[in-house]
């Protein structure tokens, strides 16, 4: 084999060298057949005559050496390519405009596959990362009291203190917070300096060996960096640092390992740098800065420790498998494990029906090779969405090239008639055609991969909100590049091979007749009719386009008006976190007040509050909760959204009060709990009752005490516009404690327009407080937007989508009637020289794109319904058969298209019936 490629190689680049080798081989075995027939008796000259008879000629005889050996066909396919681009170039306008068709169409699908490969499909950058499991989804975050029956996800740390250092169904488990936690870090280990906030994730010791990710510098975190009881808590303060964080903020500093910085006004030693290639095990918005050890959590998150016995859950495990164990073995074995666990908790007066509940948990084992991602799951669907959308952008620009290559091939017939009388075969005249499909396509692919790169930065910019760090690349890779290729060629084959058929189908009879009257004449019924059916194919599938694209806009516009439950106007939110400048929960009541006073006394301000979480925002705490003091019936859903606020919340939010009062500066911490419930919660608990003046409890130790319903105010939206709402209780700031008592947020709602005001926020928190931070500043409005990312992101280039498409399409059917135009010249010449009157002639050409556009939408009308009952689950507020939709996509349709067709029928009105005739 190597020998014949060697030899293959050696004809390519040394041609005439190995043309004169087969003449010398050639000369030589003619020499010796004449010496071979003189021996034999004959005359040297019939010896010479009969040697020439057995070779023939030398050139034939190279042609056979030639044509056997792989070059051959490598040069064939290199001459077709070249070939191919003289014809490319000889068509410049339809050139133009199959390139640039191609490139939107391979361009988008390579932008939303980059972005599906790097959200979807990419694994962790680990060793062997197919090997591990997650314990659950991973879809549960923050802090939790989980009790009830189900698959879980998110646990205590105690559990994983109980099955972490078991080998014999796994290679190792490693545990991880269910969240970050932005932290104050200054570069020094001392308290001077600017302080800049970083992305900390908090780890067990054995987080980087169970993922298999070693360090580009110094060290990872180990077992003995988080071994040991509670008692060890806080003892080991090292991190392990991003490579870009190491880059940007520490200055890509080759003697960082062992230097400290102060983290939360902790010195922590720097003792890894990991590649740049890694993010950590969760593909959110924001990528990890550095990981620290789990037992830290104390330092890190400053509140109480969650690493106690009888704690909250919340952490995330991981692990790596034991290839002799089976993944349901595996998965048996941790539920059991898990079951034990939560009945030893319950201690022995557990009652017979929690054993029940216990019993109905378990822990499902799933492939974590791609990490743990929420914005994964978020834009799952909408992206699959998005693929479908431009795979069929895709296919109607197929359509609209393969009806101008085929005009292009019909101007030609005489060409391929010649090519097939002089001896060339069918195949290679479709070869040819294919080839020029190809150069097309690979010019579009390329033109397409620069433009995807533009808008694959443009959709992760809309993912990730426009975050500073994201693990998301725009930078095509080996996969993406690979499927652009195999884009091109595919779409090579679709739009070339009826134009490669129908050229290769050329009788040369008629084709080669002198006096034929135009370059169509020899097209049989059913060449005349493929055109058509593109032509249909197109409108059908703009149809679908236009009508999903319609449905999902209406959605976004629902959900922009959708009533929130609260007055959106002139709100301003700034976050803060008053951690970050020392303060401790003994102080935070002074602070709120001196905050809520200063405020409050800036001109232009109208009312001002604090709250633990932000209005319309997913930062609020759920937890089950006993009503009056008594244990709530188990098939009871007593699940409870919570969140903490100060006197002024309401009003300031523009939430009606609807029964009772609001909370009042007058709840303090001494007096008695006071808490406000939405009207959900009134109508759930107490459906034959007044819920003011009864009481709850909440499961969550952070919330201890008797809250008095004091309030009821009207339900209002939190995690989206669509939502149903949930029970809800607002609990007084000052009557909470320990970490439960920080507000991190300022609502301000302002005489005019809010943003105007911020700079005097700015002012105002700095006056009393410099080192009080200020982490995020917007208005209500784009929190409420936020809400929507992913309706908008869908939406809008649905329609981007559609619009591209019903432009391909409009092409497509100006091309074809065109041509038909220039067909007919003659006909249409004879009909005006016998009189026929132009208007007549408009609706002739008129008619025939009216037909066609009446089937597309006769077939394009229940594909179309089918196509929306698939997305019906991301509609709001919009029937998926929704008629004025569809009336509309067909309107809009319609009107592109009869316009598309309008200009070549009204060329043809206008044609010279003298001039017409003279081609006769």
């Amino acid at each position: 084999m190597f020998r014949t490629i060697m030899s293959g190689m050696k004809s390519l680049f040394r041609r005439d060298e190995r043309n004169a080798e087969i003449e010398a081989e050639v000369r030589s075995f003619f020499e010796s057949a004449v010496e071979h027939k003189i021996r034999q008796g004959m005359s040297r000259a019939d010896a010479e005559r009969g040697a020439r008879a057995e070779i023939a000629s030398a050139e034939m005889v190279r042609h056979k050496v030639w044509a056997s050996g792989w070059e051959s066909v490598a040069e064939s396919l290199w001459k077709d390519a070249r070939y191919s681009v003289r014809q490319v170039l000889r068509s410049p306008g339809l050139s133009i405009v199959a390139v640039l068709s191609l490139a939107l169409g391979i361009g988008a699908n390579t932008a939303i596959f980059t972005v599906i490969d790097d959200l979807l499909l990419k694994q962790l950058p680990v060793h062997d990362p197919q090997m591990l499991v997650s314990f659950g989804d991973g879809s549960d975050s923050g802090t939790m009291v989980s009790s009830s029956p189900g698959p879980y996800d998110i646990f205590p740390y105690d559990f994983y203190r109980r099955i972490g250092g078991n080998h014999d169904q796994f290679e190792g488990i490693c545990a991880f917070a269910s969240f970050t936690t932005t932290v104050s870090v200054r570069a020094e280990s001392g308290t001077g300096g600017p302080a800049t906030q970083a992305m900390s994730h908090l780890v067990s010791g054995t987080f980087f060996n169970v993922l298999g990710a070693p360090p580009l510098m110094g060290r990872t975190l180990n077992a003995g960096d988080t071994a040991g009881d509670t008692a060890t808590e806080g003892g080991n303060a090292v991190a392990v640092i991003s490579h870009r964080y190491w880059r940007e903020n520490l200055s890509a500093d080759p003697g960082v390992i062992g230097r400290s910085i102060a983290i939360n006004g902790r010195s922590f030693m720097v003792v890894g740098v990991m590649p740049a290639t890694f993010y950590g095990v969760e593909l959110n918005e924001q990528s990890t800065d550095m990981w620290l050890p789990i037992t830290m959590q104390h330092e890190v998150m400053m509140q109480p420790s969650l690493l106690k016995p009888d704690g909250l859950s919340w952490i995330h495990m991981m692990a790596r498998r034991n290839s002799s164990v089976s993944v349901e073995h595996a998965q048996s074995w941790v539920t059991v494990e898990f079951q034990r666990f939560l009945t030893q908790r319950e201690g022995a007066q557990i009652s017979e029906l929690r054993r029940k509940q216990i019993s109905g948990t378990f822990i499902p084992l799933l492939p974590g090779g791609a990490g743990l991602s929420y914005v994964r799951s978020q834009y799952q669907a909408p992206l699959t969405v998005l693929m479908v959308m431009v795979g069929l952008v895709l296919l109607i620009a197929c359509a609209n090239l393969a009806n101008l290559l085929l005009a292009k091939a019909a101007s030609r017939e005489r060409e391929f008639c010649a090519r097939l009388a002089l001896g060339s075969s069918r195949g290679r005249i479709a070869r040819q055609i294919l080839t020029e499909a190809l150069v097309l396509a690979l010019t579009g692919g390329a033109l397409g991969l620069g433009l995807a790169f533009w808008a694959t930065r443009v959709l992760i910019n809309f993912i990730d909100r426009g975050a500073a760090r994201t693990a998301l690349s725009a930078t095509p890779d080996t996969r993406v590049l690979l499927f652009t290729f195999a884009t091109c060629v595919l779409t090579a084959a679709l739009f070339g091979i009826a134009p490669a058929l129908r050229s290769s189908r050329t009788k040369m009879a008629g084709a080669l007749n002198a006096n034929m009257r135009n370059s169509g004449g020899t097209g049989t019924r059913s060449n005349r009719l493929l055109p058509k059916a593109l032509i249909v194919t197109q409108v059908t599938l703009s149809l679908v386009l236009l009508t999903v694209a319609g449905l999902l806009l209406r959605t976004l516009e629902n959900l922009q008006t959708q009533d929130m439950g609260m007055n959106r106007s002139n709100v301003l939110l700034v976050k803060t976190n008053p951690k970050f400048a020392g303060y401790q929960p003994e102080r935070l009541n002074a602070l709120y007040d001196r905050i809520l006073s200063r405020i409050d006394a800036l001109p232009g301000v109208r009312s001002v509050s604090l709250s633990g979480a932000a209005p319309l925002s997913r930062g609020n705490w759920d937890s089950p909760i006993d009503l009056d003091g008594r244990p709530t019936p188990p098939t009871e859903d007593i699940g409870t959204r919570l969140n903490r606020v100060t006197a002024g919340y309401f009003e300031t939010m523009g939430i009606p009060l609807l029964r009772g009062r609001a909370i009042q500066s007058q709840d303090h911490a001494d007096g008695v709990k006071s808490a406000v419930v939405n009207k959900t919660f009134a109508d759930r608990f107490f459906s034959h009752g007044d819920a003011i003046g009864h009481s709850f409890t909440i499961a969550d130790p952070g919330a201890a005490g008797v809250w008095h319903i004091v309030g009821i105010v009207r339900d209002s939206k939190h995690n989206s516009p669509a939502e149903k709402p949930d029970p809800f209780a607002y609990l007084a700031v000052p009557q909470l404690t320990g970490d439960d008592q920080y507000a991190y947020w300022l609502e301000i709602r302002s005489v005019g327009d809010p943003e105007k005001i911020t700079g005097q926020v700015r002012a105002a928190l700095a006056e009393i407080d410099p080192n009080l931070p200020i982490l995020e500043s917007h208005t209500i409005e784009e929190q409420a937007d936020s809400l929507i990312d992913q309706q908008r992101f869908v939406s809008k280039l649905a329609g981007v989508f559609a619009a591209l498409a019903l432009t391909l399409a409009c092409i497509g059917l100006y091309g074809v009637m065109t041509y038909n135009v220039v067909r007919r010249t003659n006909e249409l010449g004879v009909r005006m020289a016998l009189g026929a009157p132009k208007s007549g002639l408009l609706w002739m050409v008129l008619r025939e794109s009216l037909v066609l556009l009446a089937i597309g939408v006769a077939v394009g009308i229940p594909v179309s319904l089918a196509a929306t009952r698939a997305i019906k689950a991301g509609l709001f507020g919009v029937d998926p058969a929704d008629p004025f939709t569809l009336i509309a996509a067909v309107v809009v349709l319609s009107a592109a298209l009869l316009m598309g067709s309008y200009i070549p029928a009204r060329r043809a009105t206008k044609i010279n019936p003298m001039v017409a005739l003279r081609c006769e």
